[in-house]
């Protein structure tokens, strides 16, 4: 009986050679999109959050005009504080746009602030670099931007005239 049997032991071997290889970066794709996931919803809440600081602090007159030095001010110490040693390769961009004046008082202008937050992933598995990062993608980084619009906080004066 055993002299019809054939030998294949290395068979599954081979197969085994073939399909791991693709199989592991079809895992490494799935971990990595979810580290991509996670530290894309970091830069959204960073973003949201420097732009309600800098809206809160923009404006130290009623009616008066924002100050971008305040503000670039306390998003740094913000950003410091939140992301330590790792807050020097964020990058954050404010900008103020007006978006109309007020019928009632025409000295109040109504203006948004506008933060742009540049956030490096580094990438973390073998072979995802090839595909998921950005330029140049040796180094292994994805750059997630995010924007976020606030509303810029302004008291009225009851001195402010039409």
């Amino acid at each position: 009986m055993n002299k019809f049997r054939r030998k294949c032991g290395g068979q599954v071997t081979a197969e085994l050679m073939f399909i791991l290889p693709v199989f592991m970066l079809m895992i490494f794709f799935v971990l990595e999109y979810g580290n991509i996931a996670y530290h894309t919803i970091i830069a959204n809440h960073a973003s949201y959050e420097f732009a309600r600081i800098g809206s809160l602090v923009a404006v130290k007159t009623p009616s008066g005009r924002p100050d971008r030095t305040v503000i670039t001010q306390k998003i740094n110490q913000a950003k410091q504080k939140v992301f330590g040693t790792k807050a020097g390769g964020i990058g954050v961009a404010v900008k103020v746009e007006t978006t109309g004046t007020d019928p009632m008082y025409k000295k109040h202008r109504h203006e948004d602030l506008v933060v742009t937050v540049t956030y490096p992933v580094h990438l973390l598995f073998p072979g995802t670099s090839y595909v998921l990062a950005s330029e140049p993608r040796k180094e292994g980084i994805r750059k997630i931007k995010t924007v976020a619009r606030m509303p810029i906080e302004k008291a009225y004066l009851s001195s402010d005239t039409k």
